[in-house]
């Protein structure tokens, strides 16, 4: 398609140098404008290319693993772009862990806005955060991430109920309900 070099005056469109000047100005200009159009599918966390995935998250201030399943992280950008305006909330820190691990959390804190005539908690730094399980994260992993989403100066006490246990020899089925087989 020559779309710029139709729109030369008949003169200038017969000289070859000044023609083909401007087409290599129109194939410039065609690359352009084809990124420019992708734009919208590449901000959208499922159609989003790998790449540009990790650059949303760390744009959002999260990391991912190349490692974690495709849907996993795009559900993390998600949930994060969704929750921006959360991060730091006692709201935020259980959305984005529950997201994070698919496990239920609850957080317990102090912290939050009093009126003049209400009473006001004794200061407690110790943040309590009590979840399911941990997920495929590691408990080292969940702390760093409550330490860079908890306010400066915060204690974190983590209660996982369910810890994960390592499976023990592998299952074999009773044969016709003779535990010897």
């Amino acid at each position: 398609m020559t779309w710029l070099v139709d729109q030369l005056p008949r003169a200038m469109a017969q000289d070859p140098v000044l023609r083909g000047f401007v087409s290599a100005f129109e194939e410039v200009a065609d690359s352009v404008r084809e990124r420019i159009d992708s734009v919208e599918h590449q901000m959208d966390t499922g159609l989003a290319s790998p790449e540009m995935l990790q650059f949303l998250g760390t744009w959002l201030g999260v990391e991912l693993e190349p490692t974690d399943p495709a849907e996993y992280r795009r559900s993390m950008v998600r949930e994060v772009g969704r929750l921006l305006g959360w991060r730091g909330t006692r709201y935020g820190v259980e959305a984005l862990l529950e997201a994070a691990t698919g496990a239920r959390v609850t957080v317990i804190d102090v912290g939050g806005i009093y009126g003049r005539n209400d009473t006001v908690p004794d200061e407690n730094p110790v943040v309590v955060v009590q979840m399911d399980h941990t997920g495929h994260l590691t408990e080292r992993q969940v702390l760093g991430f409550l330490q860079s989403e908890l306010p400066l100066g915060a204690q974190v006490q983590l209660d996982v109920r369910f810890q994960p246990t390592k499976a023990q020899g592998r299952a074999r089925p009773v044969s016709g309900g003779n535990a010897d087989g």
